[in-house]
């Protein structure tokens, strides 16, 4: 059996002033998720948010001053990755959330 590549499905969800109810599903390589430990760390991928210079809507809402918590799904295969992302996306969308990445989803 072959070794595949493996993806972390997470969140971003802001959590604190006009941004409340704003929330990004996304999809990173597990080895960009990883701490020293080797273990997939929330606080990891935050950091590395945070860190991002290209313009996204995320990146608007941190340079605004609001902040937000990273919640990792579940690590997989790129496929099953796509299908989870997706089918967060249109369960936060039908629980009145914006999504703020809903542009990048496929519809399945």
């Amino acid at each position: 059996m072959a070794r595949t590549k493996q993806y972390v499905v997470y969140t971003r969800e802001f959590v604190k002033g006009n941004v409340r109810s704003k929330v990004g599903v996304f999809i990173d390589e597990a080895k960009n998720a990883t701490d020293k430990q080797g273990n997939i760390s929330g606080g990891v991928l935050k950091y590395k948010n945070l860190a991002m210079t290209r313009p996204t809507p995320t990146k608007k809402l941190i340079d605004a001053g609001y902040d937000f918590n990273v919640r990792v799904l579940t690590t997989t295969d790129l496929e099953s990755a796509q299908a989870l992302r997706n089918a967060t996306v249109s369960l936060l969308d039908s629980a009145g959330k914006t999504v703020i990445n809903n542009h990048v989803a496929v519809a399945v």
